[in-house]
């Protein structure tokens, strides 16, 4: 009985520490929606309190000051594009690592595990030069490759930890019936990583939407700027007296990475607790 009661005890504080660090994370959003629709006078006075009023007009002031519409599609541009050419290259490269039997696979993995342990601060300047090179600049690619490049290495261990999961056997029951490699690929193995696929689909663009160093030097020009480069902007150009509309314009630029967390949760779970993959 006493060693039941200590379990029970011993799950009831597991939970109670979930759950704080659950409002942990949800505090923040919670003042930063409660700031979006308050008045000037209450934003700066009373942060933390409720709303006296919704002030809803914050949103069309933070909306055409900083001129949202473009920064969105110029984030959503940037990150979608890095996702697509990054996850299509690196489950394509784990394939061939970890299937193909190709030579020296063990070292090509370990040059990918080394890339992520290089921070991205150090390579600013050469990734700078070699934009300017390419001639690259005012383009979107001028985001989109290195964006692609520094997440590649963290997919292309995730996706090879998955296709060390599945079986050979569905490779050769797959040429019993004549399929070719690249059939094989396509239509069986690739799928098969989707859980993977998915989960660095969107880690990559969170940390991407919300990038700042790289955007810092290489999105040059007004037109080309991304949210996280705009909002500085806004903090520095304009009356911060007004931090309702500051609320609102995090709030409208936070919604993209909001959205696309809840749409893949149940993917992300599966992944990370429900495949074998990550073994």
């Amino acid at each position: 009985m006493n060693k039941k009661m200590g379990k029970r005890f011993g799950q009831g504080v597991r939970d109670i520490i979930l759950i704080l660090a659950a409002l942990s994370f949800l505090i923040p959003l919670y003042w930063m929606i409660m700031l979006s629709v308050k008045g000037a006078s209450q934003a700066s006075g009373d942060p933390w309190g409720i709303p006296e009023g919704l002030h809803f007009e914050n949103f069309s002031a933070a909306w055409e000051r900083i001129d949202i519409p473009l920064l969105l599609k110029n984030s959503f541009i940037y990150t979608t594009g890095a996702l697509v050419i990054c996850l299509l290259v690196s489950v394509m490269a784990a394939y061939a690592i970890t299937r193909m039997r190709m030579k020296r696979a063990n070292t090509v993995r370990m040059y990918f595990t080394m890339g992520m342990l290089i921070p991205v601060s150090v390579l600013m300047i050469p990734v700078y030069r070699l934009v300017m090179t390419l001639g690259l600049k005012g383009t979107y690619f001028a985001l989109i490759l290195p964006y692609a490049a520094f997440s590649m290495a963290s997919a292309i261990l995730m996706i090879c930890a998955f296709f060390r999961s599945i079986p050979v056997e569905m490779e050769e029951a797959a040429a019993i019936d004549g399929c070719t490699v690249y059939r094989t690929f396509f239509s069986i193995m690739a799928p098969m990583v989707k859980p993977a696929l998915v989960t660095q689909g969107m880690l990559m663009y969170i940390q991407n939407w919300n990038e700042y160093a790289l955007a810092s030097i290489l999105a040059m020009g007004k037109e080309m700027r991304t949210i996280p480069l705009a909002l500085d902007l806004f903090f520095g150009q304009f009356d911060l007296t007004n931090w309702g509309e500051v609320g609102a314009a995090v709030t409208i630029t936070s919604l993209p990475a909001i959205i696309v967390f809840i749409f893949c949760n149940r993917q992300i779970e599966e992944a990370m607790v429900g495949s074998s993959g990550l073994k």
